[in-house]
């Protein structure tokens, strides 16, 4: 031991004799072979194999009586996912989850015979150990229909690379019961399934938004920098493979359907219905001639979405996508002006009320009202919820529903990351509705 360290030490250097960069380099250089010989042999706290593999806990889709808890474990790794009623802790259940090769040894809990309207604790286990970030809770959602009132949050485009990232803690402040992400939730750039999977996973180890994805229910939608190229469209190549991660990264009640792939899904919080809207996959290119074959949804899609809307008993309808009504000049539906069209039609023609749209992409936040009396029958709303972190004002918006009044209605603000007020306005149905 005595002889590696004179081999490691470096020559004395008398205190009065300044340290000359040359003479340095020199006995770096010297010493080189044997930093290379030694250098296999020490060991790294990051690959240790006892360093936790694990990446989450988020919580996924929740309903009045289940619930997802998706987590990402490594390759052949197991943990124990343990759960329990905040008010009936001596209840709890314990599920193992196991990492799933085909979904990037992610793997997603499901908790079943919940209660609604009802607090839930939550903790995993790791080769028997657990940590405070592997533990949240979450409170499930009303039945189906019930009348109430909550509140939701919305935000769109954040980048890992950005210093600041404390919106998140205003978000979470705001306790509302579900974050519906509207795309750019990475910027990846890519189709390449690896490269998705890399930069989801590194993002989720940000401490603010973990905290977030820990304790609020989550849902997600793509736009283009999560789905591929900038301004990407149903062109892309490997669009399969950024379905095929997209769907393994989120724990979202849902993709498609059967007949027509892609990332489009629906749920409901009591009597609010919420359609969340694919509008890259089976986009056509923004500079096609925008006439009566240009697509933004797809026909599938979009019939998809008229047929569920008709169905729909829910008080409020919620449309909501990645691409706005009329403020992106570049990439959104201004350049899609008949499918647009089509779409405020067919909404008028099923006299369809109740409708909010939601939307991201540009880096700031909007409330913004189109005029389509003459389509819809009212105005329609729009709620931009853009840049949490990548603006200067690091924006989000809240939507407080309560459909217990006569009236039934809904509070619309957008927050600063400073915590100021940018928008505080309220909707009623009446205003929302055919008359």
């Amino acid at each position: 031991m005595t002889k590696l360290r004179f081999l490691l030490r470096f020559p004395t250097v008398p205190s009065w004799r300044p340290i000359c960069l040359p003479w340095t380099l020199k006995m770096l250089w010297l010493r080189a072979p044997l930093f290379a010989l030694l250098l296999p042999l020490v060991r790294c706290p990051f690959s240790s194999q006892d360093e936790p593999s694990v990446i989450g806990p988020m919580v996924g889709h929740v309903g009045s009586e289940a619930a997802a808890i998706w987590a990402y474990l490594g390759p052949g790794e197991s943990a124990e996912l343990r759960w329990w009623a905040s008010d009936r802790p001596e209840e709890a259940k314990t599920a193992v989850m196991t990492a799933n090769a085909d979904r990037h040894n992610s793997t997603v809990a499901e908790l079943d015979e919940l209660r609604p309207l009802t607090r839930y604790e939550y903790r995993l286990s790791w080769r028997g150990q657990t940590r405070p970030t592997w533990q949240g809770s979450f409170r499930t959602a009303p039945p189906p229909g019930e009348v109430g009132r909550f509140k939701m949050a919305v935000s769109s485009c954040m980048h890992i690379d950005d210093v600041r990232q404390s919106s998140w803690y205003l978000l979470l402040a705001q306790h509302p019961s579900f974050h519906l992400l509207l795309g750019d939730n990475v910027y990846a750039d890519s189709t390449d399934y690896e490269r998705l999977w890399g930069q989801h996973l590194r993002y989720r180890t940000v401490p603010e938004f973990a905290g977030v994805l820990r304790q609020v229910p989550t849902y997600a939608m793509w736009d283009d920098h999560d789905f591929g190229p900038n301004d990407s469209d149903s062109t892309a190549e490997g669009k399969e493979d950024s379905l095929r991660a997209f769907e393994g990264l989120w724990a979202n009640p849902g993709a498609g359907t059967n007949d027509t792939p892609g990332a489009f899904f629906r749920f409901s919080w009591g009597e609010v219905d919420f359609f969340v809207l694919d509008g890259r996959y089976y986009r056509t290119p923004n500079d096609a001639p925008d006439d009566e074959h240009k697509r933004m949804l797809g026909d599938a899609q979009f019939d998809w979405l008229m047929a569920e809307l008709r169905m729909s008993r829910a008080k409020f309808k919620v449309l909501a996508s990645g691409s706005t009504l009329q403020a992106s000049r570049q990439d959104g539906w201004r350049r899609f002006s008949y499918a647009r069209d089509r779409l405020y039609r067919a909404l008028g023609e099923a006299a369809v009320s109740g409708v909010l749209y939601l939307s991201g992409d540009l880096h700031s936040c909007l409330l913004q009202m189109h005029a389509t009396e003459d389509t819809i029958g009212y105005p329609l709303p729009e709620v931009i919820s853009s840049g949490i972190t990548r603006s200067n004002t690091q924006g989000f918006a809240t939507l407080e529903f309560d459909t217990a009044r006569e009236d039934p209605s809904v509070r619309v603000q957008i927050l600063h990351g400073d915590g100021g007020i940018q928008v505080d306005r309220t909707f009623l149905l009446s205003e929302l509705s055919r008359h």
